[in-house]
């Protein structure tokens, strides 16, 4: 049976000025995020894709740290990011500035950077851009993801991450000590958090967040678009940001008890398992709600000379989302598929979990 779960969430914080309500939520932050992506795998000369990249990392730092954008740009990325460390963090303010944790996946992407050899040799310049050319790229980025222009700024994904985790419960001084706000009064209410007390707070925030995203192998994030509720079962579609529909059966008492209506945010989760691959460009023949054109992008089977019983495919869709399945060695055969394939990937609606907040 498909479940459905909310997470509660604390009171939000009054808005103290019109700017302040100026926040993107995740929906439009995954859409923005999506957008840098594409456009930098877009990319056709290296020379496009290395400066893409560039900005690249600058989005993902600002939207991971809550730091002003000429506190990134300054960032000597050899000296002040220390990614090798069990608690990697962005060094903000030179030795004795303030200390951020960063999520892995960012620091992974920063380290490969600066491995590149291609891009700034030991990262000294790896983040230095004019703040000018990176305004106009986030509105360009913005328009492709349809989010208004007024939102399209470094400040605003800012604002949002402060939003962020005040409602997840993260104290409201360790908020203000993590984006480097001062003033005595604010120096007053960080007396109860020291430095280290400031990052651990944070540092758990981010590792709460990676595990939510990483639970399921397959995720799509979206927005209810359709109810249709029955006496027993009612069945719910949600359009994704990449514009694919997803449709998950729940119990009537589920519907009625967590208030799914269209409009709301939700994720859909589908475990590798459930879903099924079919090889060819023809959409197959099956009574799954759930079906989709897909490429192969990656087949992981059993080592050398081992049995090959079962098989991880990697499918894309055209949207980016990648979806995994798990099938027998022997399909992978029988359906003679290889990386580059057309295929379809389909699964049933009661295969999808929802999750709400």
């Amino acid at each position: 049976m498909t479940h459905a779960k909310t997470h509660s969430q604390a009171p939000e914080a009054p808005a103290k000025s019109p700017d302040a309500a100026k926040t993107l939520d995740a929906a439009q932050i995954a859409r923005l995020e999506q957008s840098f992506r594409s456009w930098m795998d877009a990319s056709r000369r290296r020379a496009d894709y290395n400066s893409r990249r560039r900005l690249w990392l600058i989005f993902l730092l600002l939207r991971s740290t809550g730091a002003r954008l000429g506190e990134v740009l300054g960032l000597d990325a050899g000296r002040d990011l220390l990614l090798d460390q069990e608690r990697p963090v962005a060094r903000f303010g030179g030795e004795r500035g303030r200390e951020v944790p960063l999520p892995e996946d960012v620091a992974r992407a920063l380290r490969e950077a600066l491995a590149d050899p291609e891009l700034e040799a030991g990262g000294s310049r790896l983040l230095e851009m004019d703040q000018g050319h990176v305004r106009r790229k986030f509105y360009e980025r913005a328009r492709d993801a349809g989010i208004p222009r007024e939102l399209a700024s470094p400040s605003v994904l800012r604002r949002s991450l402060a939003r962020t985790l005040m409602r997840r419960d993260v104290p409201l001084p360790v908020v203000q000590r993590l984006l480097g706000q001062s003033s005595a009064n604010l120096t007053a209410a960080f007396s109860d958090y020291s430095e280290l007390e400031a990052g651990q707070i944070v540092e758990e925030y981010l590792k709460r967040e990676e595990r939510r995203k990483s639970s399921a192998r397959n995720r799509f994030v979206g927005q209810v678009t359709a109810v249709n509720a029955g006496p027993v079962l009612g069945s719910v579609e949600i359009t994704s940001l990449g514009g694919f529909k997803v449709v998950s059966v729940v119990t009537r008492e589920s519907l009625e008890r967590l208030d799914i209506k269209p409009g709301v945010l939700a994720t859909a989760d589908i475990k590798a398992p459930w879903v099924q691959i079919s090889a060819g460009e023809q959409e197959p023949p099956t009574s799954a709600a759930n079906r989709y054109p897909a490429v192969v992008r990656r087949i992981v089977t059993g080592e050398a000379g081992g049995d090959g019983i079962a098989a991880e495919i990697m499918a894309e869709l055209s949207d980016g989302t990648m979806l995994a399945a798990v099938v027998t060695g022997e399909s992978v055969r029988r359906m003679e598929l290889s990386v580059g394939s057309p295929v379809w990937a389909s699964f049933g609606a009661f295969s999808v979990i929802l999750n709400f907040g």
